[in-house]
């Protein structure tokens, strides 16, 4: 009798290699991270546009923003041009400078703060998209990379979670802004 080799279908060859699970998921080095939220709200789409472009007032409604300030201005339209964020959770701490573009006839706010040593791209772009129904959609979206690998790691466990809380506390402070303005007329 002689001995025959047990052979293993090759889809099963992966179940028998031993199973690793990390601490951490941590993101691609080399690909930036992005995430997305949106939300219907019951608000004409400029005055959405206003409180998006209200830059001065992050500090007071978005999670994790300690300051925030306009530095420069268009002189034409008085939008922000350029703006200092100051970003906190934990032990982390940071101030950057961003370019803003504000497009209000696309109903548009993109903030761009890739030139800060922190980052290695950072894009964040809001988007007021009025609905034929009434209302509007805002749209959330922000693409980043690190360039310290620890911000990377611990912002790859975070970072699903925080689009959808920016836009929470968004919501919330449009009900809040809105119907107080619309109750005073």
């Amino acid at each position: 009798m002689a001995f025959r080799p047990l052979l293993i279908p090759r889809l099963a060859q992966p179940l028998l290699r031993p199973q690793r699970r990390h601490f951490f998921d941590f993101p691609n080095p080399t690909t930036p991270q992005h995430f997305t939220a949106a939300r219907r709200l019951p608000h004409p789409p400029q005055s959405l546009y206003n409180l998006v472009s209200d830059i001065d007032n992050y500090h007071r409604y978005l999670p994790y923003c300690l300051g925030s300030s306009v530095t420069s201005r268009c002189p034409d339209t008085n939008s922000p041009t350029e703006a200092n964020l100051r970003i906190g959770w934990g032990q982390f701490d940071e101030t950057f400078r961003s370019k803003v573009t504000c497009i209000p006839e696309d109903l548009m706010v993109e903030a761009d703060a890739s030139q800060n040593p922190l980052f290695e791209k950072l894009l964040a772009r809001w988007e007021i998209l009025p609905q034929e129904e009434g209302g509007s959609d805002v749209k959330l979206h922000v693409e980043f990379k690190f360039t310290n690998p620890l911000y990377s790691a611990v912002s790859g466990a975070i970072a699903p979670k925080v689009a959808g809380v920016m836009i929470e506390a968004f919501e919330k402070r449009a009900k809040e802004v809105l119907e107080m303005q619309e109750l005073g007329r």
